[in-house]
């Protein structure tokens, strides 16, 4: 009997809400794994990356997003909002050593948040229009890289009012299901 391919799901508060989900709809054709810990901003991920493959192993395929925790403003770090050339260069890192382990990698753009939400200087906030930015910017890396993209954000922002939950950030119910559908059409690309 052939192995089944392993998928690395890779990401934060938002990947974790849809993973369960994503590897029920896979069930039977590939073994979706990533890590218990929200991968946060994309420092961290390129921290911890070697650390969650060694307790996941290597993986066949690899659907990846960073983004909302370095484009955020948070009053608690600094500098506050990590700077875009900074992230782009923490994504390429990032990119090298995943290509180093399989050439089939999707990136996921930064979902939005509802354009209701609003921006506060005492608590974690973001900009839609500074998403934007961080989702240009590393879409310039993925396409010069010929990296698929999988456009999470323009999901999300076609229907803010269903797809967020109360908090304005995150999925909500119908938003999980949206978006593992989504990263499940993605990853399928990639499946014999």
């Amino acid at each position: 009997m052939p192995r089944r391919l392993k998928i690395l799901l890779l990401g934060d508060s938002i990947r974790l809400s849809y993973q369960p989900r994503v590897a029920r709809l896979l069930d039977g054709r590939a073994d979706v794994v990533g890590p218990s810990d929200n991968c946060q901003y994309s420092l961290y991920t390129l921290s911890s990356l070697d650390r969650w493959l060694a307790d996941l192993g290597t993986p066949d395929i690899v659907h990846w997003n960073n983004g909302l925790h370095d484009c955020g403003h948070n009053p608690g770090r600094c500098p506050v909002q990590i700077p875009v050339d900074m992230y782009v260069g923490n994504l390429r890192l990032i990119l090298d050593r995943l290509t180093e382990l399989t050439s089939n990698v999707v990136w996921a753009t930064i979902t939005s948040v509802h354009p209701d939400r609003p921006f506060s200087d005492d608590q974690w906030s973001w900009r839609n229009e500074e998403i934007d930015r961080y989702n240009d910017a590393a879409r310039v890396l993925m396409e010069q890289r010929e990296i698929p993209i999988n456009d999470l954000h323009a999901l999300v922002r076609s229907d803010p009012d269903a797809l967020l939950s109360e908090d304005q950030l995150h999925l909500s119910d119908a938003g999980q299901e949206a978006c593992a559908r989504a990263v499940t059409e993605s990853l399928s690309r990639s499946l014999p």
